[in-house]
């Protein structure tokens, strides 16, 4: 009777373990697990977003190596560097790259030009692993802002934001399309 409640209680954790939602994207939890590491990253395929404060956020693809195993993995980096010396590197996996697409095509680029009434706002989000894509529009002004992740955990006092660069999406969305 014990070794049958052992061998429950074994299965049970098991699949509570692997049934827990990741809090990180698979390349971050790849790129952190290999004990040596190559990292590449192709800067000729890039959507740079930059404000006025010379805050720059980037996407680029990366392909990552453990160079013990030789095992690769493909993904989208997100860069941002901000104010005060502070920077930040997180990942979208590929899977979520085409939801990002989609959700980029049917939502934010429609609405590019859209306006709301006198006290109206409407804002489209995405959500990743590692990142919060964030389109709002309120009146005739319209702004993006990407918050990173740590753990799952949205990190809202670090975050990147501009108005100036909404127009930069097409050439974001061309840039996911260009590593799907």
């Amino acid at each position: 009777m014990k070794k049958l409640f052992a061998l429950f209680l074994l299965l049970f954790l098991i699949t509570q373990n692997y049934s827990q939602p990741k809090p990180n994207s698979d390349a971050r939890q790849f790129i952190e697990n290999a004990e040596i590491m190559q990292v590449n990253k192709d800067w000729n395929i890039k959507a740079e977003f930059t404000t006025g404060l010379k805050e720059v956020l980037v996407f680029f693809p990366v392909e990552a190596i453990d160079l013990k195993s030789n095992k690769k993995i493909k993904a989208l980096q997100v860069e941002m560097a901000l104010a005060e010396n502070y920077f930040k590197s997180s990942w979208i996996d590929l899977n979520e790259v085409e939801e990002f697409i989609v959700f980029i095509e049917q939502y934010v680029i429609p609405n590019l030009k859209d306006k709301t009434e006198k006290n109206q706002s409407t804002t489209y989000i995405f959500n990743s692993k590692e990142i919060t894509f964030s389109f709002y529009i309120q009146k005739n002004s319209r702004r993006i802002s990407i918050y990173l992740k740590d753990n799952g955990v949205t990190d809202y006092k670090h975050y990147f934001w501009t108005e100036t660069q909404v127009g930069k999406i097409p050439e974001l969305l061309t840039m996911l399309k260009q590593i799907k």
